[in-house]
């Protein structure tokens, strides 16, 4: 169900996108966290957004008092991403500490997890 890859000390998971019941346990995760609400309003309003990752404790499952995540696309609108950082801590209690990346650098992060990545469809 989840795939992994070592890049020197690190192990880095995402979920087998060819799994059966990948859809359902990215959903299953999303909701565990309680970031599935935030993810779907952030995807909904940056139209070159292709991935979310998330890492730190929340990846790793312990309790934690933030929500590190990166997104990666295409000329991203980080003003609107900045002031999202407010409104994350009001729904979920968390402080959100976000990245923005064209593209995924898997040697800046340990322990990440893909959560949400664009279907060739949308």
């Amino acid at each position: 169900m989840l795939s992994s890859a070592l890049e020197g000390r690190r192990k880095l998971y995402s979920i087998n996108a060819r799994h059966p019941l990948a859809s359902d346990i990215t959903s299953i995760v999303r909701k565990v966290a309680g970031i599935d609400a935030v993810i779907d309003r952030v995807v909904e309003n940056l139209p070159g957004l292709k991935q979310v990752w998330i890492y730190g404790d929340l990846a790793r499952g312990v309790p934690g008092n933030s929500i590190d995540c990166i997104l990666i696309g295409e000329e991203l609108d980080v003003v609107y991403i900045a002031g999202l950082s407010g409104k994350v801590h009001k729904l979920l209690g968390k402080k959100a500490n976000t990245q923005v990346m064209t593209e995924f650098k898997s040697e800046m992060v340990s322990d990440s997890l893909l959560v949400w990545e664009m279907n060739e469809e949308e």
